[in-house]
């Protein structure tokens, strides 16, 4: 890939869709799931049950944060 063809910038946009795609999907998943929780009495009325669902959460956003970051790295080097 050479910066004359542009591939090194469609590269880039790629990368940086795909990190907000996948934010965005963590995020959805996350309502969806907690919707779920919240309709069932019985994992509703379970604070331990809730705080799994929230860890799991924060552990998907937090591998979705490190996407983000890998594409914010990949921009500062495609602008030098």
């Amino acid at each position: 890939m050479s910066p004359e063809d542009g591939d090194d910038d469609e590269f880039v946009d790629w990368t940086v869709l795909k990190s907000i795609q996948a934010a965005n999907g963590a995020s959805m998943r996350a309502m969806e799931e907690y919707l779920l929780v919240a309709t069932h009495p019985e994992v509703a009325d379970n604070p331990a049950r809730i705080r799994e669902f929230l860890e799991r959460s924060i552990e998907r956003h937090e591998r979705v944060i490190e996407q983000l970051e890998l594409a914010s790295e990949n921009v500062k080097a495609n602008a030098r």
